[in-house]
């Protein structure tokens, strides 16, 4: 069996069958385009039959002169499913109706008149093969009237012949329920003569379908006859939404999301005016289209209501009065995304449905709810209904929000009591998050994920296992990070979508004045250790993954915490080092938003020993010696240009044009169903491609032969747009320190820092571009010039031979 051959049969027959007996096979174009790797649907056809027609003897095969040996497993499968998939693929034509002649139009055989006494005796081994070696039962059609192709005619689905069933089902069912599992069901199991006999495999996929919608969710529409049924519907009706997401670092994507929910990319939204309901396609040609907010950074297109945010052709702009544009996010070259202050409502007063007393909106922790503002608890209220809350029997001051009242600033620990229209809502409150036990944590997978350092995960520029404290002002970390830490610490034991961890970052900096960017914070916990930053290898979607907390021995008295330490471990640290006879020491980060390291100092092996043995952490492993970033050089076939990286702005924006001259480009798969890819174009050198946003524009600068870092003598941050350190690397950094990175502000400007001394500059300075600003001063002057407390004061280096003011190495540096 070839390799093509065992992808076939674990896909189309030792998946569907581990769900009980088959009696279908739906070989869809999606499938295959993912298995071929094609960038078309020409392409796959190009490919598919290029790989049928190194069959020897194909002709004699299907004309059943060498059937196959009962001892042997099948090596025919790809016959099976190409006669399978030309009856169901897009490129079959509705007067495309006699088999044997669209068989020789894909392969240019002559089958006309052709004997196809080969097919059967394929399906019948292939029916024995897998009930005796796989267990699975193969309900194959009768071959009745059609003895030769009846029965392939018959197990495609969803083929000519079940399209016309569908054109009488949607005839029966109304417009506006055409896609209500209810109705679906009810027309089907009611409706005389709409599957014969001769439609086993329109049978087989309802009676699944049927079966699974009853059993509530919305597991039904990941069903074969669902999909099908779906994709014939929307050719007729336009129901899909247009989405807005936002991409790699801030910026926005848009989307046509199916009522499935399957997303499909688009360059903008006029690509989605053909599938979208009317009212909607009128106000993308208008250039003014309502968006609804969904919150977690996803927004989409509404026509029932008046909303603050609307997405807004560029051209337009100039029609709205400046004062009542809060913001705007550039979508592309055309549109922009606009957030309106204190819009008017609609002269026509929409009804609303009736708001249900009760606790929302909370983080869950087991079977309680985090108990630290902002992260607590609604309690939403009807309009003009009072309420009060108590907490251990006493009342407490709630603040007014919209739809309701919420906690105010706090740590809050217990059932809280709510009172309003004569009912008693109870909720438990904790005031941390738990640990996350082993089985439960979601893995960092290979095959699934693709980290954001990408080829330099688990790596460092050295693996010495060198301690050297930063000497720099250390600060502790402030309440926001602290309850952020522990809401991103509870919602990621399954991973979590980048934006949501991007929305709760927002949420948890609501109420500060002035704060990093959330893309700030989150670095921040990355190279912390806490998270691995992840983009998904089937889909263009990124999401945050737990790390397991482990431990790394140094010598005889030092054992080193690495990963998430939010308050439950570092208890339960505390815990064993007590028992242990150990000590635990908390080490704070380069500023209030970076996040503590913890270490435990034992006084000998044996007690080292004993913690290690009493915590049961993981010892973190050896890490892999850091090269310099070279991507890989393939020519990225079956991809287009879909951005532009602006170097001045940091972000990646809209661009298709078909040539790619000197710069950074994100490029999409053509059929969008795979990761995006980053490459790197320089003059006189070959093109570099990357499947992390973060190491392309690191690789692009150091490409381009740009100075990446300043090192000030005291930290470094970077020079410029966009660059970063891998985590990886920034985690080697802080175990040597034993001091985390963080945002620092400078002059009204934020920047992300790592604390440094002179030894790890010089090790990552050979992997790096990093220029040096610290030379020939006073070591003890350079830490008062880069300390946060001295800002603006000045001092007389006598070695330097000059007056230095503190904070204008770094000042210079952003």
């Amino acid at each position: 069996m070839s390799e093509l051959e065992g992808i076939f049969l674990e896909r189309f027959f030792l998946e569907p069958g581990s769900e009980g007996t088959i009696g279908s096979v739906s070989v869809n174009d999606d499938a295959l385009i993912e298995i071929f790797g094609a960038s078309d649907l020409s392409d796959l056809r190009e490919r598919f039959v290029g790989n049928l027609l190194q069959i020897t003897r194909l002709k004699a095969l299907l004309a059943g002169e060498y059937p196959p040996f009962a001892s042997r497993p099948p090596d025919y499968l790809r016959i099976l499913m190409f006669v399978c998939w030309m009856q169901t693929s897009k490129v079959r034509e509705e007067d495309d109706t006699d088999f044997r002649e669209m068989l020789g139009r894909h392969t240019g055989i002559n089958f006309l008149g052709a004997l196809m006494r080969g097919l059967n005796p394929m399906w019948e081994h292939l029916q024995a093969y897998l009930s005796k070696e796989h267990g699975i039962d193969l309900d194959l059609p009768g071959i009745h009237p059609h003895s030769q192709i009846g029965r392939t005619l018959r197990i495609a689905f969803p083929t000519l012949r079940d399209k016309a069933a569908f054109k009488r089902l949607r005839q029966i069912i109304g417009a506006q329920t055409l896609l209500d599992p209810v109705e679906v069901s009810r027309a089907v199991n009611t409706t005389r003569d709409l599957i014969t006999e001769t439609m086993p495999s329109f049978s087989y996929n309802f009676k699944l379908f049927d079966r699974s919608w009853k059993r509530g969710g919305g597991e039904y529409m990941q069903t074969t006859f669902w999909k099908a049924w779906y994709s014939f519907v929307a050719e007729y009706t336009a129901l899909e939404e247009l989405l807005i997401v936002r991409g790699d670092f801030g910026d926005h994507e848009l989307f046509r999301v199916s009522p499935s929910g399957e997303r499909k990319a688009l360059r903008g939204p006029e690509e989605a005016q053909k599938f979208v309901p009317e009212p909607i396609a009128k106000a993308i040609r208008s250039g003014v289209v309502l968006m609804e907010d969904l919150g977690w950074g996803r927004s989409r297109a509404t026509s029932a209501q008046e909303s603050s945010l609307i997405l807004l052709r560029r051209s337009r702009l100039a029609e709205c009065d400046d004062e009542a544009i809060v913001s705007y996010d550039n979508i592309n070259a055309q549109w922009l995304l606009a957030n309106f202050r204190n819009r008017t409502a609609s002269d026509v007063p929409i009804p609303s449905a009736r708001r249900v007393i009760g606790w929302r909106d909370g983080i869950r922790v087991g079977g309680a709810h985090l108990g630290r503002s902002p992260f607590t608890p609604i309690l939403s209220l009807p309009a003009g209904v009072a309420a009060t809350v108590s907490l251990g029997g006493d009342r407490v001051a709630m603040e007014a929000v919209p739809q309701g009242i919420s906690f105010p600033s706090g740590t809050y620990s217990g059932t809280a009591t709510g009172q309003a229209n004569g009912q008693i809502f109870n909720i438990l409150l904790v005031p941390n998050a738990i640990e996350t036990p082993r089985d439960r944590r979601l893995a960092f997978d290979r095959f699934r994920d693709i980290g954001e350092d990408q080829f330099h995960r688990d790596t460092a520029p050295s693996i010495d296992g060198v301690l050297n404290p930063w000497p720099g002002e250390r600060v502790k970390s402030c309440e926001d990070m602290t309850n952020i830490a522990e809401a991103l610490y509870a919602r990621t034991a399954r991973g979590l979508a980048f934006v949501d961890a991007l929305e709760i970052i927002r949420r948890g900096l609501s109420k500060s004045p002035s704060a990093p960017r959330e893309w700030d914070i989150l670095r921040t916990f990355a190279d912390a250790g806490w998270f691995d930053l992840t983009l998904v290898r089937n889909f263009p979607a990124r999401k945050l993954l737990q790390r397991p907390t482990s431990l790394r021995t140094v010598g005889a008295h030092i054992v080193m915490i690495e990963g998430p330490t939010p308050f439950a471990l570092v208890e339960r640290i505390e815990a064993a080092a007590s028992a242990a006879g150990g000590t635990v020491e908390i080490h704070h980060g380069v500023s209030q938003w970076a996040l503590p390291r913890v270490l435990v100092r034992t006084g000998d092996r044996d007690r080292q020993r004993d913690f290690v043995e009493r915590i049961g952490f993981a010892d973190e492993g050896a890490k892999a010696k850091a090269v310099p970033i070279k991507g890989d050089e393939h020519d990225a076939h079956g991809y287009h240009v879909v951005a532009r990286f602006e170097d001045h702005l940091g972000f990646f924006a809209a661009n298709f044009d078909n040539e790619m001259p000197q710069g950074l480009y994100r490029l999409e798969r053509n059929e969008g169903k795979k990761p995006f890819l980053y490459r790197s174009i320089v003059s006189g050198k070959t093109a570099e491609n990357f499947a992390s946003p973060s190491i392309a524009i690191l690789a692009h600068h150091t490409r381009m032969r740009r100075q990446l870092f300043r090192y000030d003598g005291n930290v470094m941050v970077s020079s410029a747009a966009r660059v970063s350190l891998p985590s990886s690397w920034a985690q080697w950094a802080s175990s040597r320190t034993i001091c985390n990175a963080g945002a620092i502000l400078r002059s009204g400007t934020w920047s992300h820092a790592y604390p440094l001394g002179s030894e790890e500059v010089a090790l990552l300075s050979g992997l790096i571009a990093i220029e040096r600003s610290e030379a020939n001063g006073t070591p003890w002057i350079d830490r008062f010039a880069a300390s946060a407390s001295n800002s603006g004061r000045v001092i007389f280096d006598g070695r330097a031979g000059k007056i230095r003011r503190a904070g204008s190495a770094l000042r210079k540096s952003i």
